[in-house]
């Protein structure tokens, strides 16, 4: 039998697009059932008008992954609060494609996978960005960052800790690692412990002549993410959470750095 934890752990993999945040963190999975091998996972979007490529993209992650755990033999998901709720729920469960459950209603050309792709990218950039940032901040110059390779930096609680002369302990950084490892991996980039920390999406590395400019991209990508997942958690708190509609602090937050 799957455990709760099991499938709450599966769904820490499932990221809205849009924000690049796990739904579990971003407050969104209301009820998970577990009836032998049958899982049912009840989640909720923050808005009505939530964009149904993204929504159908989530439901499709989380039967994806609830699906890999070891004796679930099936998985229903269903969405809450959008406008098109019953046709994602009803194409998700029957495992119809999205451009199947919406025949009339979008270019038979339309590719989600591209779609999350382009999304992923956003993603990586983001948390390139900002664990840069915080590296300069406490005094790593360009080249040292750019000549860092994975098994240079380590977890340690929030922080990170950075093999470097001497070596640095970054605040409140080891989310946005491991959001950008994750990202790393989504794209199929290196991940061996000699592998370039930081590279362009095609693991090409940076050249420190081109890094201020590079930042100036990513950076438009950060701010995206940040200012959508702060607007999209306060709209669902208002909605759902009554308690917490006076909480300012977002998941978003931590990705407003300079």
């Amino acid at each position: 039998m799957p455990t709760v934890a099991e499938i709450y752990h599966a769904l820490s993999e499932v990221y809205d697009p849009e924000l690049d945040t796990p739904i579990t963190e971003l407050g969104f999975v209301n009820e998970v059932h577990i009836a032998e091998g049958h899982v049912t996972v009840i989640y909720t979007v923050p808005t009505f008008w939530c964009a149904p490529n993204f929504v159908f993209m989530m439901s499709q992650d989380i039967r994806h992954e609830v699906g890999q755990i070891p004796g679930v033999h099936q998985v229903t998901v269903l969405v809450r609060n959008n406008c098109l709720a019953d046709e994602i729920n009803s194409g998700i469960n029957t495992g119809r494609s999205f451009v199947e459950t919406f025949p009339n209603d979008v270019d038979h050309q339309a590719d989600l996978e591209a779609l999350r792709y382009t999304f992923i990218v956003k993603g990586f950039l983001a948390r390139q960005d900002v664990l840069i940032r915080r590296m300069r901040q406490v005094g790593l110059s360009d080249a040292t960052i750019l000549n860092l390779r994975i098994g240079d930096v380590m977890v340690a609680g929030e922080d990170l800790l950075v093999q470097a002369t001497p070596p640095q302990r970054i605040p409140l950084a080891a989310t946005d690692l491991q959001r950008y490892l994750h990202k790393r991996r989504r794209l199929h980039l290196a991940m061996n412990v000699d592998a370039q920390l930081f590279t362009t999406v095609t693991d090409q590395p940076i050249a420190e002549a081109d890094l201020p400019a590079y930042l100036r991209y990513s950076r438009s990508a950060r701010l995206n993410i940040a200012f959508n997942t702060s607007l999209c958690e306060g709209l669902l708190r208002t909605q759902f959470f009554p308690e917490r509609q006076y909480d300012y602090s977002s998941v978003g937050d931590r990705l407003m750095i300079e």
